[in-house]
């Protein structure tokens, strides 16, 4: 697993990851989150439902229960209401965390994909690359 930034397109993120870059659904990362981001993700979701209608975006919502022996609990809930009749049982999908706490959030039916960053010298790469492989210039060097 490295860590990384992933987005959907320009249009969804980027967020921050962890990714396992051999383990993709056709194609796409298949990425894992802290709570934090999931909770950013879960906001982004429902901004989007309300702007483009709930039957044309997978949502996800972080349902908090406290703390356990000092960790927090929650129930990350995901809902796709487009690919399914309006049957609860087939829409819903509560999201476990892996065992280091991290989340897998539209693995295996988004299209995430590393956000790319352009060194001064023009060349393009994925995120996690931090040294440009044509002038050997730091990710740190990316123009705003």
């Amino acid at each position: 697993m490295i860590d990384c930034r992933v987005w959907i397109d320009t249009s969804f993120g980027p967020f921050p990851a962890k990714v396992d870059p051999a383990d993709r659904w056709n194609n796409s990362l298949r990425p894992r989150f802290t709570l934090d981001t999931v909770r950013e993700i879960a906001a982004r979701t429902q901004e989007m439902a309300e702007e483009c209608g709930y039957e044309s975006v997978d949502i996800v919502h972080v349902i908090d229960g406290g703390t356990l022996r000092g960790e927090p609990r929650a129930v990350v809930l995901f809902v796709t209401w487009q690919l399914y009749d309006a049957n609860p049982e087939e829409v819903t999908h509560v999201t476990t965390p892996d065992e280091e706490g991290l989340y897998a959030i539209g693995g295996g039916c988004w299209a995430w994909a590393f956000v790319p960053w352009k060194c001064v010298c023009g060349f393009r790469m994925d995120w996690h690359v931090t040294r440009c492989p044509a002038c050997r210039a730091p990710c740190d060097k990316e123009p705003p």
